[in-house]
């Protein structure tokens, strides 16, 4: 059984699900009524050019890449943010202000400097995201498909998904995870953050306060 290995932070009391179930989500099927909305959106977007979508992997010169070398800096993942460490960016908000304002009604996870993060991640053709595990458990990651072409497929743990237009899934990305888009066609996808749902409210401004000082204290030593 595979087990979260999170690069920064494990909140030990939290089960290790891969894919959670719909139902702890009140909201998915209010966010999936809004599919084709959103993905007027970004077809737009990406008509204009994609000049402000950036390579989702970003790590500065002699800092080490283990499975990343290949994607550093490379814009076949490329990601247009709408919102960045706790904030939305204004712009492009802007431009996509029907997508901004249905996140707006999500309740995503709030944590100060960090989180919530939203964007549009595209994933060129023939292309295959190694696998890796994210920061902490104590937030999940949902996926709302917009372009996916046929032979686009994503692994949680040991259980593989095909992306489907208009379905969205929650995951634990602590847990080892990654994404193939096997077609000749670009695959874009909608991706934020929200709380786990097994963490309370008190143990969300533990985990805000814990790391915001824990960001503190290196910025300080720095």
């Amino acid at each position: 059984m595979y087990q979260p290995q999170p690069v920064m932070l494990h909140y030990a009391d939290l089960p290790p699900i891969q894919f959670h179930d719909d139902d702890l989500f009140p909201w998915m099927a209010e966010l999936e009524s809004h599919t084709d909305v959103i993905r007027d959106e970004l077809v737009h977007l990406l008509a204009e050019g994609r000049d402000e979508f950036r390579p989702y992997v970003q790590h500065p010169a002699g800092a080490p890449l283990e499975q990343w070398a290949e994607f550093n800096h490379s814009p076949r993942w490329s990601t247009y943010f709408l919102w960045q460490h706790g904030r939305p960016v204004e712009a492009h908000c802007k431009r996509c202000p029907r997508t901004a304002a249905v996140l707006a009604g999500l309740p995503m996870a709030e944590l100060a400097n960090f989180s919530p993060t939203a964007m549009f991640s595209c994933l060129e053709a023939r292309t295959t995201i190694p696998p890796h595990t994210g920061e902490t458990n104590t937030r999940l990651i949902a996926h709302l498909p917009l372009i996916v072409p046929p032979g686009c497929w994503f692994r949680v743990g040991n259980e593989t998904r095909e992306w489907r237009y208009g379905k969205a899934f929650v995951f634990d990305d602590t847990i080892e995870h990654e994404a193939r888009n096997d077609s000749d066609e670009l695959r874009v996808v909608l991706i934020f953050d929200v709380w786990n749902p097994f963490l309370t409210p008190a143990e969300r401004q533990l985990v805000g306060g814990l790391v915001n000082a824990v960001r503190d204290y290196y910025r300080a030593e720095g």
